[in-house]
């Protein structure tokens, strides 16, 4: 009879003991479990104003912000893009780069000035400060309208590929440049973005620019967004009376067609 109860004694230590560890190991794969989806939830939150740092680009890439009049290396133009592309340098020259159309899409990127993201159910929507233009970025999974009308900012749709957001667009009207030096676009632009949280303050973003027209072939450039905290946007509305002051200014008339107050 001893020996039995001995026995029992030992076999219900042993279980409590074995469930003991069960209990810790549980506790400890769910705290793991826990971990990963709050670092999962930090790399896909993207809400704040990013500001653009050119400094991080890597060398040897076409530069959106080389104002230098000389910029190396270009795109790969085709022989219509090159000549575009020289047009439209001669017309910012002229200072037509002062007017009151959307920039687009890409040009919003690439301006010394920061952005808004706001995140909301079927929708990421960035606020651009400058002329203050906004942009919508479909994420509950549709796909390009077959009706699509072409526009200023074209219409973008994302879907998560592991921890990268891969941000879409087509729907260009053509009528803006791609950057501040006057790089084409045409209504055939098809743009991908591959948006990366590589650190708490630091988005990183993979452009590749398809447009057989204007370009011989895609090129891609990596652009880098620094979090600014506690940050309001001081978006402002682009406006003519807004030009013909800043013109005034500088005592500079550009002599271009299309600007009534230009002309007169």
């Amino acid at each position: 009879m001893r020996n039995w109860l001995l026995g029992w004694a030992a076999a219900l230590t042993a279980t409590l003991g074995l469930t003991l560890i069960m209990r810790a190991h549980a506790g400890q794969s769910a705290q793991a479990t826990k971990s990963v989806d709050t670092q999962r939830s930090e790399t896909r939150d993207f809400s704040g104003v990013w500001d653009p740092a050119p400094y991080m680009q890597p060398k040897g890439e076409v530069n959106p912000l080389d104002l230098s009049g000389h910029p190396n290396p270009l795109p790969p133009f085709t022989a219509w893009g090159k000549e575009k592309y020289e047009a439209n340098a001669k017309f910012i020259a002229a200072g037509a780069v002062l007017d009151c159309d959307p920039f687009g899409v890409s040009r919003n990127y690439f301006t010394p000035r920061p952005f808004e993201i706001i995140q909301a159910r079927d929708r990421l929507v960035q606020h651009f400060e400058y002329y203050d233009n906004w942009r919508e970025i479909w994420t509950d999974g549709r796909k390009f309208p077959a009706d699509l009308e072409p526009d200023y900012m074209g219409y973008s749709i994302a879907r998560w590929e592991g921890d990268t957001f891969v941000v879409e667009s087509t729907g260009y009207n053509g009528k803006q440049f791609l950057t501040w030096q006057g790089y084409p676009i045409t209504e055939s632009l098809r743009q991908t973005e591959r948006w990366q949280r590589v650190a708490p303050d630091t988005l990183k973003i993979l452009f590749t620019f398809d447009d057989p027209k204007a370009y011989s072939q895609p090129w891609s450039i990596t652009f880098f967004y620094k979090l600014k905290k506690d940050w309001v946007l001081d978006a402002h509305p682009c406006t003519l009376s807004a030009i013909k002051e800043y013109d005034d200014k500088l005592n500079h008339r550009d002599n271009l067609p299309g600007r009534d107050y230009k002309t007169q």
